[in-house]
């Protein structure tokens, strides 16, 4: 597996996305920028989410409680970009470790947890598909 670049990296904001969007987009002036996942349509304004964006660099602001669970997206994690998923996947595979996935094909995402439990994601570089 190569990880080429971070994707985004992620904070659970339960309880207090109001605040928090008021913290990250007007005192610290990150901007606001829609969420995308593989196969649905943008959303901006969300009562339950937000990202932001600094540069090519996300934070995705997670408003959704944790229920404890291992490989949890919304857990506070770090989203890596690899340069072949596929190739990612059998890694991961091969290792023995158990993972979570959404969606199909060069779209989809996986997470996994590392020797202490920390969230891991990971996705297909854009940058790196091979037409």
């Amino acid at each position: 597996m190569k990880i080429t670049r971070i994707n985004h990296m992620a904070f659970n904001i339960a309880g207090v996305v109001p605040q928090a969007r008021e913290f990250y987009t007007k005192l610290l002036g990150i901007p606001e920028v829609p969420i995308q996942f593989p196969g649905a349509p943008a959303t901006i304004g969300s009562d339950k989410a937000f990202w932001i964006q600094n540069q090519r660099t996300q934070m995705h602001l997670i408003g959704i409680p944790k229920k404890g669970e291992p490989r949890e997206p919304v857990n506070t994690h770090v989203s890596w970009y690899v340069e072949d998923l596929d190739v990612a996947l059998a890694d991961i595979r091969s290792a023995g470790l158990e993972f979570r996935q959404l969606g199909e094909g060069l779209g989809r995402i996986i997470w996994i947890s590392d020797p202490a439990g920390n969230t891991i994601e990971l996705q297909q570089d854009p940058e790196t598909v091979r037409t």
